[in-house]
């Protein structure tokens, strides 16, 4: 008999995490699973962000968002209630079918609704950004309250050893696995072949972020960066894919480093791929992350990367050869381009060593290992 699983998440906007949550559930055995998807809301709370992806969910996946946050009369009104009434009550509200599994995709509402689920299901909490940043300043009572969340699963996911290592370190909880993203390199190989009208129009060094134009990806420590190295002399284009609440910022952070010539922002792309393998290499400048997905499918098309040291990188990217690691900070994002820039050859070098171990990335060699925790 098949298993009846819910993933829950916060709301299917563009971003990483429902990236992935895409391809897991599009490729989950459906002979083995009856599965449901299921947004807390039907679009992010914390902005106006509002892209949804244009290739969603297969056929078979079930669908749906438990508010609509978009009439403020409603939203108002559940607010109301959750903040005054008994949470496994809502839950009950709420979730009227039976799941014999259900998954908090994501840290924060998603993990914290799901824990109260009245349902004698197996619980599993998935973890997807560096742990020790989401507790800071928090209050004793808000930590326990944290812990006993948490404490009502009985599986934990980790993205990466680093997101597991700090999860480990604050809760002191001894059961965190870690599984790392899928990704489904069929997918991407066959957007590639799609290909795109967009192209640099320069023989310069072509660089390249993929990602929501948001605080935590830091693109204006980038942009800072990269005025620098113009007023230095040196010849580069970058092509900017995403968008968010900080896009206006840049466009000005662009305009007052004379960057215009130099920096293109593109906006959303449904489809990055072609741009990715047209770029001599993936620049990432976050101040966190948990495990990149846009590295990782970078590394599958063989484009070298240049990162910030955050969590998971350093388990994707062998430093000085199959990308660089630099320090996380303004200074060590210019250095490592510096060095780029002035040995463009390193690049043919880290192409190179990619070729031959990006399989590990490979969904063939996933799925195996999350259906096992699904079942067991």
């Amino acid at each position: 008999m098949k298993k009846k699983i819910a993933f829950y998440i916060e709301s299917m906007i563009v971003g990483g995490a429902e990236k992935v949550l895409i391809d897991l559930v599009n490729n989950i055995d459906p002979e083995k699973f009856d599965i449901t998807v299921i947004a807390l809301f039907k679009k992010s709370v914390y902005s106006d962000y509002e892209f949804h992806f244009k290739e969603g969910f297969a056929g078979h996946i079930r669908y749906r968002y438990l508010i609509d946050n978009t009439h403020t009369l409603k939203y108002r009104f559940f607010n109301f209630l959750y903040n005054r009434m008994p949470k496994t009550w809502m839950y009950r509200r709420l979730v009227k079918e039976r799941f014999d599994i259900e998954v908090a995709f994501y840290e924060g509402a998603p993990t914290e609704f799901v824990s109260y689920s009245s349902q004698p299901s197996k619980k599993i909490a998935w973890l997807h950004t560096h742990q020790e940043r989401l507790y800071e300043g928090l209050d004793a009572r808000s930590f326990e309250k944290k812990r006993m969340e948490y404490a009502r699963y009985q599986h934990i996911i980790g993205v990466s050893e680093d997101v597991c290592s700090s999860f480990r370190a604050i809760f002191d909880y001894k059961t965190v696995k870690c599984l790392y993203n899928l990704v489904d390199e069929k997918k991407i190989f066959q957007k590639v072949q799609q290909g795109s009208e967009i192209r640099y129009s320069s023989p310069f060094l072509k660089l390249v972020t993929v990602g929501r134009l948001v605080h935590v990806k830091s693109y204006d420590r980038l942009l800072n960066v990269l005025g620098q190295l113009k007023e230095d002399g040196f010849e580069f284009r970058l092509m900017m894919v995403g968008d968010g609440d900080q896009k206006a910022d840049l466009e000005n952070l662009i305009f007052s480093k004379n960057l215009q010539e130099i920096v293109t922002l593109l906006g959303h792309l449904d489809n990055p791929y072609p741009l990715i393998c047209q770029a001599d290499c993936l620049v990432m400048s976050s101040l966190f992350e948990g495990l990149s997905t846009v590295v990782i499918e970078s590394l599958i098309l063989e484009t070298p990367v240049i990162t910030t040291d955050c969590s998971g990188m350093s388990e994707l990217i062998e430093d000085k050869q199959t990308g660089l690691i630099c320090e996380n900070s303004e200074e060590g994002l210019y250095n490592a381009l510096k060095y780029v820039l002035e040995h463009p050859e390193v690049l043919a070098k880290y192409r190179h060593n990619i070729q031959g171990t990006n399989t590990v990335f490979y969904m063939s060699n996933r799925m195996q290992q999350i259906e096992k925790v699904l079942l067991n």
